[in-house]
Protein backbone atom coordinates (compact mmCIF):
# COMPACT_ATOMS: atom_id res chain seq x y z
CA UNK A 1 0.00 0.00 0.00
CA UNK A 2 1.48 3.06 -0.96
CA UNK A 3 2.02 6.10 2.21
CA UNK A 4 -0.72 8.51 2.04
CA UNK A 5 0.41 12.28 0.61
CA UNK A 6 -1.22 15.60 0.78
CA UNK A 7 -3.95 16.69 -0.97
CA UNK A 8 -2.19 17.90 -4.61
CA UNK A 9 0.80 16.29 -3.86
CA UNK A 10 2.16 13.32 -5.68
CA UNK A 11 4.47 10.26 -4.94
CA UNK A 12 7.40 9.38 -7.59
CA UNK A 13 9.97 7.00 -7.99
CA UNK A 14 12.89 9.55 -7.98
CA UNK A 15 14.83 8.64 -11.35
CA UNK A 16 11.47 9.85 -12.81
CA UNK A 17 12.47 13.52 -11.94
CA UNK A 18 16.53 13.01 -11.48
CA UNK A 19 19.43 11.54 -13.70
CA UNK A 20 22.68 9.80 -13.05
CA UNK A 21 25.88 11.94 -14.01
CA UNK A 22 28.93 10.44 -14.54
CA UNK A 23 31.75 12.84 -16.29
CA UNK A 24 34.86 12.18 -15.58
CA UNK A 25 38.01 14.72 -16.13
CA UNK A 26 39.77 12.84 -18.89
CA UNK A 27 41.38 15.99 -20.46
CA UNK A 28 42.57 16.51 -16.91
CA UNK A 29 41.65 20.15 -16.35
CA UNK A 30 42.98 22.39 -14.03
CA UNK A 31 39.13 22.15 -12.12
CA UNK A 32 39.32 22.47 -8.25
CA UNK A 33 38.67 19.51 -6.16
CA UNK A 34 35.97 19.47 -4.13
CA UNK A 35 34.86 17.51 -0.77
CA UNK A 36 30.79 17.27 0.27
CA UNK A 37 30.66 17.65 3.83
CA UNK A 38 27.46 17.07 6.22
CA UNK A 39 27.72 20.26 7.37
CA UNK A 40 29.43 22.94 4.98
CA UNK A 41 28.19 21.01 1.71
CA UNK A 42 30.11 21.82 -1.17
CA UNK A 43 33.96 22.68 0.51
CA UNK A 44 37.51 23.19 -1.14
CA UNK A 45 38.97 19.72 -0.46
CA UNK A 46 42.76 21.01 0.72
CA UNK A 47 40.33 23.51 2.72
CA UNK A 48 38.25 20.97 4.99
CA UNK A 49 41.16 18.23 5.37
CA UNK A 50 43.88 21.25 5.87
CA UNK A 51 46.09 19.15 3.60
CA UNK A 52 46.23 17.74 0.43
CA UNK A 53 44.32 14.00 0.69
CA UNK A 54 43.40 13.50 -3.28
CA UNK A 55 45.34 11.62 -5.57
CA UNK A 56 47.81 13.71 -7.90
CA UNK A 57 46.11 12.12 -10.95
CA UNK A 58 42.41 13.35 -11.39
CA UNK A 59 41.33 11.67 -14.84
CA UNK A 60 39.25 9.70 -12.85
CA UNK A 61 37.62 12.48 -10.90
CA UNK A 62 34.24 12.97 -11.54
CA UNK A 63 33.15 16.33 -12.68
CA UNK A 64 30.04 18.35 -11.23
CA UNK A 65 28.64 21.63 -12.66
CA UNK A 66 27.06 24.43 -11.13
CA UNK A 67 23.37 23.13 -10.12
CA UNK A 68 24.05 19.36 -10.16
CA UNK A 69 24.28 17.79 -6.88
CA UNK A 70 26.64 15.43 -5.31
CA UNK A 71 26.66 13.00 -2.37
CA UNK A 72 28.67 10.79 -1.04
CA UNK A 73 27.77 7.32 -1.92
CA UNK A 74 28.85 5.45 1.52
CA UNK A 75 27.74 8.97 3.85
CA UNK A 76 24.53 9.80 2.12
CA UNK A 77 22.42 8.31 5.07
CA UNK A 78 24.39 10.82 7.51
CA UNK A 79 23.41 13.94 5.57
CA UNK A 80 26.33 14.19 2.83
CA UNK A 81 24.77 15.89 0.09
CA UNK A 82 24.49 19.31 -1.55
CA UNK A 83 23.98 21.13 -4.77
CA UNK A 84 27.10 22.87 -6.29
CA UNK A 85 26.31 26.62 -6.59
CA UNK A 86 29.63 28.31 -5.37
CA UNK A 87 31.53 27.11 -8.39
CA UNK A 88 30.99 26.34 -12.19
CA UNK A 89 32.47 23.04 -11.63
CA UNK A 90 34.25 20.80 -9.32
CA UNK A 91 35.81 17.85 -9.14
CA UNK A 92 34.91 15.06 -6.67
CA UNK A 93 36.17 11.60 -5.85
CA UNK A 94 34.48 8.80 -7.86
CA UNK A 95 33.74 7.34 -4.67
CA UNK A 96 31.14 10.53 -4.86
CA UNK A 97 27.52 10.39 -6.86
CA UNK A 98 26.09 13.30 -8.87
CA UNK A 99 22.64 13.60 -10.41
CA UNK A 100 21.02 16.23 -11.83
CA UNK A 101 17.11 17.32 -11.64
CA UNK A 102 14.39 18.17 -14.04
CA UNK A 103 13.66 21.54 -12.50
CA UNK A 104 10.47 21.60 -15.05
CA UNK A 105 9.08 19.44 -12.10
CA UNK A 106 11.53 20.02 -9.04
CA UNK A 107 12.35 22.67 -7.41
CA UNK A 108 16.39 21.92 -6.60
CA UNK A 109 16.36 23.83 -3.01
CA UNK A 110 13.21 21.41 -2.02
CA UNK A 111 14.80 18.30 -2.89
CA UNK A 112 17.91 19.16 -1.35
CA UNK A 113 15.51 19.99 1.96
CA UNK A 114 13.84 16.98 1.64
CA UNK A 115 16.98 14.42 1.68
CA UNK A 116 18.59 16.48 4.90
CA UNK A 117 15.46 15.80 6.42
CA UNK A 118 15.21 12.17 5.21
CA UNK A 119 19.41 11.65 6.63
CA UNK A 120 18.40 12.99 10.15
CA UNK A 121 15.22 10.82 10.03
CA UNK A 122 17.01 7.77 8.76
CA UNK A 123 14.57 7.07 6.25
CA UNK A 124 17.60 6.50 3.93
CA UNK A 125 19.40 3.80 6.12
CA UNK A 126 16.69 0.66 4.49
CA UNK A 127 18.18 1.82 1.32
CA UNK A 128 21.94 1.31 2.73
CA UNK A 129 23.59 -2.38 1.11
CA UNK A 130 26.27 -2.88 3.70
CA UNK A 131 27.22 -5.34 6.81
CA UNK A 132 26.28 -3.42 10.70
CA UNK A 133 30.13 -3.14 10.32
CA UNK A 134 30.59 -1.90 7.15
CA UNK A 135 29.82 1.81 5.95
CA UNK A 136 26.50 1.37 4.23
CA UNK A 137 26.48 2.13 -0.03
CA UNK A 138 23.66 3.99 -1.53
CA UNK A 139 23.59 3.73 -5.47
CA UNK A 140 22.12 6.28 -7.74
CA UNK A 141 19.87 3.34 -9.07
CA UNK A 142 19.63 2.38 -5.42
CA UNK A 143 18.03 5.79 -4.93
CA UNK A 144 16.34 6.19 -8.13
CA UNK A 145 14.10 3.57 -6.61
CA UNK A 146 12.76 5.64 -3.60
CA UNK A 147 9.39 7.11 -3.96
CA UNK A 148 9.34 11.15 -2.81
CA UNK A 149 6.18 13.14 -2.14
CA UNK A 150 5.93 16.43 -4.45
CA UNK A 151 3.79 18.96 -4.12
CA UNK A 152 2.81 21.61 -6.71
CA UNK A 153 6.14 23.40 -8.35
CA UNK A 154 5.16 26.49 -7.10
CA UNK A 155 4.89 25.18 -3.79
CA UNK A 156 8.21 23.35 -3.54
CA UNK A 157 9.56 26.94 -4.39
CA UNK A 158 7.60 28.44 -1.47
CA UNK A 159 8.08 26.00 1.37
CA UNK A 160 12.05 26.11 0.02
CA UNK A 161 11.80 29.75 0.64
CA UNK A 162 10.75 29.14 4.08
CA UNK A 163 13.20 27.24 4.99
CA UNK A 164 15.99 29.55 3.69
CA UNK A 165 14.58 32.73 5.73
CA UNK A 166 15.22 30.33 8.86
CA UNK A 167 18.32 29.12 7.44
CA UNK A 168 19.44 32.75 7.36
CA UNK A 169 17.95 33.71 10.84
CA UNK A 170 20.62 30.67 12.26
CA UNK A 171 23.19 31.54 9.79
CA UNK A 172 23.18 35.47 11.17
CA UNK A 173 22.75 34.09 14.76
CA UNK A 174 26.18 32.00 14.50
CA UNK A 175 27.59 35.09 12.83
CA UNK A 176 26.68 37.00 15.90
CA UNK A 177 28.27 34.19 18.45
CA UNK A 178 31.30 33.48 16.25
CA UNK A 179 31.97 36.81 16.61
CA UNK A 180 31.46 37.35 20.14
CA UNK A 181 33.77 34.15 21.17
CA UNK A 182 36.48 36.61 19.02
CA UNK A 183 35.87 39.78 21.44
CA UNK A 184 35.92 37.32 24.02
CA UNK A 185 39.01 35.78 22.89
CA UNK A 186 41.19 39.04 22.17
CA UNK A 187 40.49 40.52 25.57
CA UNK A 188 41.62 37.29 27.24
CA UNK A 189 44.87 37.40 24.98
CA UNK A 190 45.84 40.85 25.02
CA UNK A 191 44.20 42.52 29.19
CA UNK A 192 46.14 39.78 31.31
CA UNK A 193 49.83 40.56 31.51
CA UNK A 194 52.62 37.33 30.24
CA UNK A 195 54.77 37.75 33.62
CA UNK A 196 57.90 39.42 32.50
CA UNK A 197 55.28 42.51 31.06
CA UNK A 198 54.85 43.25 34.59
CA UNK A 199 57.05 46.02 36.42
CA UNK A 200 57.76 47.05 33.12
CA UNK A 201 57.59 51.18 32.27
CA UNK A 202 54.68 51.42 28.86
CA UNK A 203 53.92 54.20 27.02
CA UNK A 204 50.07 54.28 28.30
CA UNK A 205 51.02 52.05 31.56
CA UNK A 206 48.75 49.60 30.24
CA UNK A 207 49.61 47.05 33.68
CA UNK A 208 50.27 49.43 35.97
CA UNK A 209 49.79 48.17 39.60
CA UNK A 210 49.44 45.01 38.00
CA UNK A 211 51.65 42.04 40.45
CA UNK A 212 52.24 38.25 39.30
CA UNK A 213 51.48 36.26 42.25
CA UNK A 214 51.65 32.04 42.54
CA UNK A 215 47.70 30.81 42.57
CA UNK A 216 48.32 29.21 46.37
CA UNK A 217 49.61 33.25 47.04
CA UNK A 218 46.01 34.54 46.40
CA UNK A 219 43.56 31.42 47.28
CA UNK A 220 42.42 30.65 50.93
CA UNK A 221 43.01 27.40 49.80
CA UNK A 222 43.61 24.25 46.77
CA UNK A 223 41.72 21.33 47.41
CA UNK A 224 42.83 18.09 45.01
CA UNK A 225 40.48 15.22 44.80
CA UNK A 226 41.46 11.90 45.73
CA UNK A 227 42.86 10.02 43.08
CA UNK A 228 39.80 8.21 42.35
CA UNK A 229 36.24 9.03 41.43
CA UNK A 230 33.61 7.71 44.22
CA UNK A 231 30.97 5.02 43.83
CA UNK A 232 28.06 5.61 41.64
CA UNK A 233 24.50 5.86 42.40
CA UNK A 234 21.36 6.65 41.02
CA UNK A 235 21.10 9.89 43.19
CA UNK A 236 21.97 11.50 46.23
CA UNK A 237 25.32 14.16 46.18
CA UNK A 238 26.64 14.83 42.83
CA UNK A 239 29.95 13.81 41.27
CA UNK A 240 31.32 16.65 39.24
CA UNK A 241 33.77 15.17 36.70
CA UNK A 242 35.97 16.46 34.42
CA UNK A 243 33.54 16.11 31.28
CA UNK A 244 31.16 18.46 33.73
CA UNK A 245 33.69 21.53 33.10
CA UNK A 246 34.08 23.21 30.05
CA UNK A 247 34.73 26.35 28.36
CA UNK A 248 34.22 28.45 31.04
CA UNK A 249 31.20 26.80 32.70
CA UNK A 250 29.81 24.01 34.60
CA UNK A 251 27.52 21.76 32.20
CA UNK A 252 24.91 19.90 34.11
CA UNK A 253 24.73 17.30 31.35
CA UNK A 254 26.08 13.62 32.28
CA UNK A 255 26.20 14.73 35.50
CA UNK A 256 26.73 11.61 38.20
CA UNK A 257 25.59 10.75 41.73
CA UNK A 258 27.31 8.90 44.76
CA UNK A 259 25.80 8.23 49.09
CA UNK A 260 26.29 9.95 51.79
CA UNK A 261 29.28 8.00 53.04
CA UNK A 262 31.07 8.39 49.63
CA UNK A 263 30.29 12.07 49.45
CA UNK A 264 31.87 12.82 53.10
CA UNK A 265 34.64 10.49 52.47
CA UNK A 266 35.64 12.63 49.28
CA UNK A 267 35.25 15.84 50.23
CA UNK A 268 37.41 15.63 54.05
CA UNK A 269 40.09 17.89 52.49
CA UNK A 270 36.59 20.48 52.04
CA UNK A 271 34.16 20.94 50.60
CA UNK A 272 33.39 22.75 47.36
CA UNK A 273 30.95 25.56 47.41
CA UNK A 274 29.37 28.58 45.17
CA UNK A 275 32.21 30.91 44.50
CA UNK A 276 34.95 28.39 43.88
CA UNK A 277 36.67 27.94 41.08
CA UNK A 278 36.70 24.04 39.65
CA UNK A 279 39.69 23.27 37.59
CA UNK A 280 40.71 20.10 35.74
CA UNK A 281 44.16 18.78 35.93
CA UNK A 282 44.12 16.02 32.71
CA UNK A 283 41.46 14.93 30.48
CA UNK A 284 41.65 17.96 29.40
CA UNK A 285 43.85 20.21 31.63
CA UNK A 286 43.12 23.67 32.55
CA UNK A 287 38.99 23.67 31.79
CA UNK A 288 37.81 26.12 34.89
CA UNK A 289 34.37 27.07 35.55
CA UNK A 290 32.26 29.12 38.51
CA UNK A 291 31.41 26.19 41.06
CA UNK A 292 27.52 25.51 40.78
CA UNK A 293 25.40 26.01 44.15
CA UNK A 294 24.86 22.65 45.17
CA UNK A 295 25.97 20.18 47.48
CA UNK A 296 28.82 17.76 45.41
CA UNK A 297 31.79 16.11 45.62
CA UNK A 298 35.22 16.39 42.97
CA UNK A 299 35.70 13.16 40.53
CA UNK A 300 38.85 11.99 39.44
CA UNK A 301 41.37 14.54 38.24
CA UNK A 302 39.63 17.60 39.36
CA UNK A 303 40.30 20.79 41.64
CA UNK A 304 38.74 23.97 43.57
CA UNK A 305 40.18 26.75 44.46
CA UNK A 306 38.60 29.48 46.73
CA UNK A 307 40.10 32.93 46.39
CA UNK A 308 41.18 34.86 49.19
CA UNK A 309 38.59 37.71 48.12
CA UNK A 310 40.98 40.58 49.55
CA UNK A 311 43.14 39.26 46.82
CA UNK A 312 40.56 38.76 43.61
CA UNK A 313 37.46 38.27 43.36
CA UNK A 314 35.95 34.69 41.95
CA UNK A 315 34.96 36.32 38.77
CA UNK A 316 38.43 37.55 37.94
CA UNK A 317 40.54 34.40 39.07
CA UNK A 318 38.27 32.81 36.70
CA UNK A 319 38.54 34.86 33.61
CA UNK A 320 42.51 34.70 34.77
CA UNK A 321 42.81 30.98 34.74
CA UNK A 322 41.52 31.61 30.49
CA UNK A 323 44.44 33.76 30.09
CA UNK A 324 46.34 33.16 27.04
CA UNK A 325 49.00 34.58 29.76
CA UNK A 326 47.66 31.39 32.35
CA UNK A 327 47.26 29.15 29.59
CA UNK A 328 50.57 29.40 27.75
CA UNK A 329 51.73 28.63 31.10
CA UNK A 330 49.99 25.59 31.83
CA UNK A 331 51.00 24.44 28.37
CA UNK A 332 54.71 24.62 29.37
CA UNK A 333 54.29 23.31 32.86
CA UNK A 334 52.25 19.83 30.55
CA UNK A 335 55.43 19.15 28.98
CA UNK A 336 53.93 21.41 25.85
CA UNK A 337 50.94 19.34 24.75
CA UNK A 338 47.49 19.53 24.87
CA UNK A 339 46.67 15.80 25.65
CA UNK A 340 49.26 16.36 28.79
CA UNK A 341 48.25 16.40 32.67
CA UNK A 342 49.15 19.49 35.07
CA UNK A 343 50.43 18.12 38.36
CA UNK A 344 48.85 19.76 42.08
CA UNK A 345 52.07 21.35 42.47
CA UNK A 346 51.92 22.81 39.20
CA UNK A 347 48.54 24.22 39.84
CA UNK A 348 49.40 25.54 43.11
CA UNK A 349 52.43 27.00 41.06
CA UNK A 350 50.54 28.76 38.44
CA UNK A 351 52.14 32.56 38.30
CA UNK A 352 48.65 34.22 38.03
CA UNK A 353 48.12 38.10 36.69
CA UNK A 354 46.41 39.83 39.67
CA UNK A 355 45.21 43.96 38.63
CA UNK A 356 44.45 46.78 40.92
CA UNK A 357 40.88 46.38 42.19
CA UNK A 358 39.17 48.97 40.19
CA UNK A 359 40.95 47.45 36.86
CA UNK A 360 39.16 43.86 37.77
CA UNK A 361 35.85 45.04 38.41
CA UNK A 362 36.08 46.66 34.98
CA UNK A 363 37.70 43.70 33.40
CA UNK A 364 35.14 40.79 34.55
CA UNK A 365 31.92 43.46 33.87
CA UNK A 366 33.01 43.72 30.73
CA UNK A 367 33.28 39.64 30.18
CA UNK A 368 30.81 38.57 32.40
CA UNK A 369 28.61 40.76 29.66
CA UNK A 370 30.54 38.86 26.63
CA UNK A 371 29.31 35.83 28.58
CA UNK A 372 25.94 36.53 28.92
CA UNK A 373 25.44 37.83 25.80
CA UNK A 374 27.00 34.11 24.07
CA UNK A 375 24.60 32.67 27.03
CA UNK A 376 21.23 34.45 25.18
CA UNK A 377 22.33 33.76 21.93
CA UNK A 378 23.70 29.84 21.95
CA UNK A 379 19.78 29.59 23.66
CA UNK A 380 18.50 31.16 20.82
CA UNK A 381 20.20 29.39 18.11
CA UNK A 382 18.99 26.39 20.06
CA UNK A 383 15.73 27.12 20.02
CA UNK A 384 16.16 28.55 16.13
CA UNK A 385 17.52 24.86 15.09
CA UNK A 386 14.91 23.19 16.96
CA UNK A 387 12.03 25.36 15.18
CA UNK A 388 13.59 25.12 11.87
CA UNK A 389 14.05 21.29 12.38
CA UNK A 390 9.79 20.98 13.40
CA UNK A 391 9.16 23.05 10.24
CA UNK A 392 10.93 20.93 8.18
CA UNK A 393 9.09 18.15 9.47
CA UNK A 394 5.92 19.98 8.62
CA UNK A 395 6.09 21.81 5.78
CA UNK A 396 8.22 19.10 3.50
CA UNK A 397 5.48 16.06 4.39
CA UNK A 398 2.47 18.53 4.04
CA UNK A 399 1.53 17.44 7.16
CA UNK A 400 1.34 21.48 7.14
CA UNK A 401 0.43 23.04 3.73
CA UNK A 402 2.18 26.29 3.06
CA UNK A 403 -1.28 28.03 2.36
CA UNK A 404 0.11 31.27 0.94
CA UNK A 405 2.24 29.46 -1.89
CA UNK A 406 0.60 30.98 -4.90
CA UNK A 407 1.56 30.11 -8.42
CA UNK A 408 4.70 31.62 -9.32
CA UNK A 409 5.90 32.50 -13.12
CA UNK A 410 7.72 29.28 -13.89
CA UNK A 411 5.87 26.21 -15.46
Amino acid sequence: MSPEVAEGWRLTAFSDIASDVSARNRSRDEIPVLSVTKYDGFVPSEEYFKKKVFSADTENYKIVRNGQFAYATIHLDEGSIDRLTRFDMGLISPMYTVFEIDERQADPDFILRLFKLYATNGQFDALGNGGVNRRKSISFSTLGKLSIPLPPLHEQRRIAEILSSADEAIAATRTVIEQTRKVRSEILSTSFPEHRAVGRSTADDTFKGWSVEPASSICESIIDCKNRTPPVTENGYAVVRTPNVRNGRFRYDGLQFTDKQSFQEWTAKGVPRAGDILFTREAPYGEVCMAPAMAFCLGQRMMFMRPDTSRVSSDFLLYALQSGAVKQEMFRRAGGSTVGHLRVGDVRALPIPVAPREVQLRLTSTLRSLDEALHRNEKTLSRLEDCKSALMSDVLTGRKRVTDALPMAAE
